[in-house]
């Protein structure tokens, strides 16, 4: 392989790269944008490295500040130089297309270790062109700091639900995903026609052409009313006005899917998020 860690003058080619594969390189691209390809402090900040081709990049992967691999390999098959690269990392998760997420588990030698989450969900995306907009009587707001009691208990039960926490690992980390989503002004509740919230949804990656819709969460009290679909649909026709062209997402399951497909989204693919019950090294389940 040919794997070289990559320097600020690779941004440009890199980004380049990552748009032909954007379904599946949100992650990369969003990181790429706000910190650039060589890591730094922020959790999200990502160190990358490529692979090159008669000089065209052809491959990119990466390891964030918190220990999540992102790999964009479509025509490169992660092997030993890979592991290699990542054997002084503790690495806490694994993300990206289906069958690159079981390819990087196994050149690390992980295929063994125990999981928090091994979801092979179902990847949607949507010209905005032809989003849906609800008919009935809502409307979307940015959450602030006044909401933040409600929201670190909607985050906390989000992360239960869908990527398993335990209650106190998921306190602990709602903490900084709320305070990170406030910072960026990400973060949308949705109100009913009395001015109660029932959901909320957020991007967890934002680029000038593209989104990527997640965090989207409605209490038990209210579900299966729409109000998720409702709040996604509301966010993204703000992004729409703002000049943004496509959203990509992943679905949690059948309810959640019928949800996005209800507001215009098609399946393209599958996405994959692989948590590691305990931080792993290299080879360490091998």
């Amino acid at each position: 392989m040919r794997f070289r860690a990559a320097v600020p003058s690779d941004a440009e080619a890199i980004e380049a790269f990552l748009v032909g594969h954007s379904d599946t390189s949100m992650f990369l691209r969003g990181n790429l944008a706000r910190f650039g390809p060589c890591g730094g402090a922020d959790r999200n900040a990502t160190r990358m490295w490529l692979c090159e081709t008669d000089g065209a990049v052809d491959g990119v992967f990466g390891i964030t500040t918190a220990g999540f691999v992102l790999v964009q390999l479509p025509d490169v098959f992660p092997s030993v130089e890979f592991a290699e690269i990542l054997a002084d990392d503790e690495i806490n998760a694994i993300l990206g297309g289906t069958d690159q997420v079981h390819a990087a588990r196994q050149a690390l030698g992980l295929a063994g270790a125990p999981v928090q989450l091994d979801e092979d969900e179902p990847l949607y995306s949507l010209d905005l062109q032809d989003l849906v907009l609800p008919k009935v009587p809502v409307s979307l707001r940015p959450a602030t700091e006044a909401d933040k009691d409600l929201l670190l208990h909607w985050r906390a039960s989000y992360l239960v639900e869908t990527i398993h926490f335990t209650p106190e690992d998921a306190i602990e980390m709602a903490e900084a995903d709320v305070d990170a989503m406030l910072e960026r002004g990400t973060l949308m509740l949705l109100e009913d026609s009395s001015g109660a919230s029932v959901a909320m949804t957020s991007f967890n990656a934002i680029l000038s052409d593209m989104v990527q819709v997640g965090n989207v969460y409605t209490p038990d009290a209210v579900r299966g009313q729409g109000h998720a679909r409702r709040a996604v649909a509301l966010h993204l026709d703000r992004a729409r006005a703002e000049g943004v062209k496509r959203a990509i997402l992943f679905a949690s399951g059948p309810a959640a899917s019928r949800a996005y497909e209800a507001i215009g989204f098609k399946l393209v693919g599958r996405f994959t998020l692989l948590f590691f019950a305990d931080p792993q090294s290299v080879g360490a389940a091998a």
